[in-house]
């Protein structure tokens, strides 16, 4: 059985511009990327990111569930990664942020987004540090 190539027109996450790129997926891996046609925002263009920056999401290298440095299945920072569920992951970062703040103030702590998010989800990250009373927020978009 042949597979075929399928074509998924989507917005470019490099930068807040908003180019159209159409992801070319076979056998469920992004295999290629062009710039979509007549679009409004890039009209057939695109940079060499957006043209060439698809690769990390094929990489064996690249992490796929969410680990934690345990020993003798509890945190510790010389111990080794492990494999754990999302819920363990997300009440452990949520209890260090509680205890940071609490020890050391909200000014303890401080976001560092990517310019690959959209603008929405920039806006809930420096809503949730604000929220949080700490106006360290910052972005990569300068890279």
């Amino acid at each position: 059985m042949q597979s075929r190539e399928k074509i998924v027109k989507t917005t470019c996450p490099y930068c807040g511009t908003g180019c159209g790129i159409d992801l070319i997926v076979k056998d469920g891996r992004i295999v290629n990327a062009r710039p979509t046609q007549a679009h409004h925002v890039n009209d057939g263009e695109l940079c060499l990111k957006g043209m060439f920056g698809w690769e990390f999401v094929n990489s064996p290298k690249r992490l796929a569930k969410p680990m934690i440095r345990k020993k003798n299945g509890v945190f510790d920072r010389s111990g080794k990664l492990e494999e754990v569920s999302f819920e363990e992951a997300y009440d452990f970062v949520a209890s260090k942020f509680k205890e940071t703040v609490a020890k050391y103030g909200p000014s303890s702590i401080m976001g560092f987004s990517s310019a690959r998010s959209n603008n929405e989800d920039n806006y809930v990250f420096q809503k949730f540090f604000r929220a949080q009373g700490s106006n360290n927020v910052d972005h990569c978009a300068r890279l």
